[in-house]
């Protein structure tokens, strides 16, 4: 297995898995606050469940094609998975 197929997975990894430890902690700090109604379940599924299964959506696959003879697949799998960043950070951030 060549370093260059663990590019893609790793920035995966660290994309959504950074999200997936902000959103925790912005859900902890809404905790610690003690507001009625917050964080409601939309909230919660949009900035912590979201990114966990993308964690794994972006993981899982490619690290079993990337030791099999379709290592080129998991790339590309892994680069469809980055690309979904973009649309999500779009609404994870309100827009432009």
């Amino acid at each position: 297995m060549k370093w260059s197929s663990l590019i893609l997975p790793a920035l995966n990894g660290l994309a959504w898995g950074g999200l997936s430890w902000l959103g925790w902690g912005v859900m902890q700090g809404v905790f610690a606050q003690h507001v009625a109604g917050y964080p409601n379940a939309g909230q919660i599924f949009s900035y912590v469940v979201i990114p966990l299964m993308m964690v794994s959506v972006a993981l899982v696959p490619a690290a079993f094609l990337s030791q099999t003879r379709w290592s080129f697949w998991g790339n590309v799998w892994s680069a469809l998975a980055l690309v979904l960043l973009l649309p999500y950070l779009f609404s994870y951030t309100g827009g432009i």
